[in-house]
């Protein structure tokens, strides 16, 4: 990414007229952050991963994935203090990882109480709450273009630590949410039900984080526009 990354920010923070419903300000520490982070080597290496090529899609999809993180904890700011459901890997983060997953047109539910009543996590009615793993390691498979390594590179740790396993992280959830107390499980349900309003609320995140994607796009063409302008002036002069 050639442009001016301290330009770009301080382009997000300009009163800037947009039918999106963005948080520009966020939109600005999101993108920082994810400049920072997924141009380093060093930041796949703290999670075992041999990276060292990356464009612009990963960039977006960081920003994406961050965006929607913060929307997490701005909507349920106390889940951040509820724990981890394995070293490293916290409730909240995992709450955003099933919701993130959760929002394709046509799924069958998640049927994550059926899941915590039926006490198996092998159970059929289990299945789409397994999904809160790919079921492999991340060092394995390679793939870096997804939630958990850009919102949290120590839950990765954590997801690897026990291969990835579906049925061992399911269970390691469970547990987590029901060390909450009730109101707070029923916060977490208002995202993770089946209920329309769980779904209108999910949807509403990647709406949200799609557009703030969209943001972006727009913000980083104004700024390149600008840079070459700027060096044609200084090529040729006014």
């Amino acid at each position: 990414m050639k442009f001016a990354v301290k330009r770009l920010i301080a382009l997000f923070l300009r009163p800037i007229r947009s039918d999106a419903q963005v948080n520009m300000k966020r939109l600005a520490e999101v993108t920082k952050s994810c400049q920072q982070d997924v141009f380093s080597k060093e930041y796949y290496e703290q999670m075992l991963l041999d990276v060292d090529q990356w464009d612009k899609n990963d960039l977006e999809k960081c920003i994406y994935c961050r965006y929607y993180s913060s929307l997490i904890l701005d909507k349920f700011p106390e889940l951040a203090s509820t724990g981890d459901i394995l070293p490293g890997y916290p409730g909240y983060v995992a709450v955003g990882q099933l919701a993130s997953i959760f929002t394709s047109p046509g799924y069958t539910g998640m049927q994550l109480l059926e899941c915590i009543i039926a006490n198996d996590t092998s159970s059929d009615v289990c299945s789409n709450s397994r999904r809160i793993s790919g079921g492999t390691k991340y060092r394995s498979n390679g793939l870096i273009s997804s939630y958990l390594p850009y919102v949290c590179p120590s839950c990765v740790v954590a997801h690897d630590e026990v291969s990835g396993s579906q049925e061992a992280i399911l269970k390691a959830f469970i547990e987590w949410f029901l060390k909450l107390d009730k109101p707070q499980r029923r916060e977490v349900i208002s995202i993770l039900g089946d209920e329309d309003e769980a779904i209108k609320l999910r949807y509403s995140l990647v709406n949200e984080s799609t557009k703030a994607v969209e943001e972006y796009r727009k913000i980083r063409a104004t700024t390149e526009q600008q840079e070459q302008e700027q060096r044609r002036r200084e090529l040729l002069g006014n």
